[in-house]
């Protein structure tokens, strides 16, 4: 299977690589971009600057792996669609804290660790 990657997602893991969680934002009306979207990569062009997210979010959906996919992610794991306070969404890991599970709507707060990004659940 091979990802496709074009500059914006090369910017974004580069940034995650720095342990800097940054969104793409449209200078000219001030609103953060979704990172999966496609169509504002082919019109805006210059008018997309990378700003630094809060960094802080809510989990709306999440799928727990008990299959082993990669070496480098033992099983169980946790994958979580969130909603970032800007808005945007991003797939991403999610933590398991002592024995709270996963929900939907959960709080969560972006950190880094040495396989890339990874949120965890807060108390707002």
């Amino acid at each position: 299977m091979q990802t496709l990657y074009d500059e914006y997602d090369k910017e974004f893991l580069a940034f995650v690589g720095n342990n800097e969680l940054r969104i793409p934002v449209d200078t000219k009306t001030g609103k953060a971009l979704g990172l999966h979207a496609r169509s504002w990569r082919k019109v805006t062009g210059s008018t997309v600057q990378w700003q630094r997210a809060k960094g802080t979010g809510k989990v709306i959906s999440y799928v727990e792996f008990h299959r082993q996919y990669a070496e480098d992610f033992p099983i169980p794991y946790t994958v979580a669609l969130v909603e970032l306070a800007e808005g945007p969404q991003l797939l991403a890991r999610l933590a398991h804290v002592g024995d709270d599970e996963p929900e939907v709507g959960m709080a969560v707060s972006a950190r880094f660790d040495s396989k890339g990004l990874i949120f965890h659940p807060f108390s707002q």
